[in-house]
């Protein structure tokens, strides 16, 4: 047997190793990535669908055209742009991350520490959630800076195969929105 075969027949038995995908974040905490469902993920953006532009007759053409320029319509673009970010972020965030540690004496998301910070804030709570405290909590506490979130959108959906475009649809960090989430 030659040292080629050998090899060979070690490198048929090892079991295939599978890397931990491990997010660090500014405050400390570790998240692990996953996988995201990606018609999950495909769902929530279909969810916010961008509005459309209003219409004009144009009387030189004869025929109706979009108003890309409209005051009101841009506003409502904008509007979309946030709710649509949240939502996918905090869809990534949720499907796609699970915890692995935090630094010693951060508190955990069944922490009711953070719950009571949250609280103080006037903020509306469902604690009984666990899905709600998880993301709330990763919003909240481990995530300090838009690197963090970056780092969890990218992160997840190159693991999840969503489309260069659908991941752009996040490429904003309007903040924290008054349901706990980003």
């Amino acid at each position: 047997m030659t040292k080629r075969d050998v090899v060979e027949a070690v490198v048929e038995t090892l079991e295939p190793v599978k890397l931990e995908r491990l997010i660090e974040l500014s405050s400390g905490v570790v998240l692990r990535a996953k996988q995201a469902p990606p018609l999950a993920l495909m769902k929530v953006l279909a969810a916010y669908p961008r509005p459309r532009p209003p219409v004009w007759f144009n009387k030189t053409m004869g025929r109706e055209m979009e108003n890309p320029e409209d005051p009101e319509y841009i506003e409502r673009l904008k509007a979309h742009r946030t709710e649509s970010s949240d939502a996918i972020l905090n869809a990534l965030i949720l499907l796609g991350t699970e915890l692995k540690s935090v630094p010693r004496g951060f508190p955990k998301p069944e922490s009711d520490e953070w719950l009571d910070e949250w609280r103080e804030l006037n903020l509306p709570a469902r604690p009984d959630s666990k899905n709600w405290r998880y993301l709330t909590w990763v919003t909240f506490k481990a995530v300090l800076t838009e690197a963090d979130l970056i780092k969890i959108r990218d992160e997840v959906a190159r693991l999840s195969e969503v489309p260069e475009d659908a991941v752009q649809a996040a490429d904003r960090f309007p903040g924290s929105r008054s349901n706990g989430a980003v």
